[in-house]
């Protein structure tokens, strides 16, 4: 899947990967995009430095809920891969991969975050976690049988996405994160 990609987006792209290759299947095709050529919506969501349960809140107008599809942990790192979802509609907002290093969290919030519940975004916002957000790189994907499937789209389609990472104030990391947004329910249905 990435073998034509620089090794920079490589391994940003690692906790994406992580459950691919546990599952053992292929990769979906991924294609480096610059900000400024993201779709104008698609842009919107994901070119910005905060993070994205609050963006696609607003967006949605809708309190979000994860579905944790996978977690591994090892240490104090935890893999999940999840769905954000809207809680008024049930629809999938956000596929993504993401990898937390829990020595960085308080107690209380890392029991939240270990509950995989809530989704972290939230969970800063509401322990007043200060952090930084810093989109890493952006993407186009094509969706593969399981994206399709968690995203309600068909396969085949064109969606974007981007790594981020999330920092406390003094740099360390708290959280790499990739994650992929599905079209707008209204193009899919035109």
């Amino acid at each position: 899947m990435h073998e034509s990609l620089s090794p920079e987006l490589r391994s940003y792209l690692l906790p994406l990967d992580f459950f691919y290759e546990s599952k053992d299947i292929p990769k979906p095709c991924i294609e480096p995009v610059p900000a400024e050529s993201l779709p104008d919506n698609e842009r919107k969501l994901l070119f910005h430095d905060r993070d994205m349960t609050s963006t696609l809140v607003k967006h949605h107008s809708s309190d979000l809920y994860i579905e944790v599809l996978e977690r591994v942990s090892n240490d104090n790192y935890l893999l999940r891969m999840v769905v954000l979802k809207t809680k008024d509609h049930n629809f999938p907002v956000e596929f993504g991969a993401i990898g937390m290093n829990l020595d960085q969290f308080g107690s209380e919030i890392r029991n939240e975050i270990e509950q995989g519940i809530k989704p972290l975004g939230g969970l800063l916002e509401e322990y007043s976690v200060p952090y930084n957000s810093g989109p890493r790189a952006f993407f186009k994907i094509s969706s593969d049988s399981l994206i399709s499937t968690l995203l309600e789209v068909p396969e085949g389609t064109n969606l974007y996405g981007r790594c981020n990472e999330l920092t406390d104030p003094e740099g360390f990391t708290l959280a790499d994160i990739v994650e992929i947004l599905p079209v707008e329910r209204n193009k899919i249905d035109n």
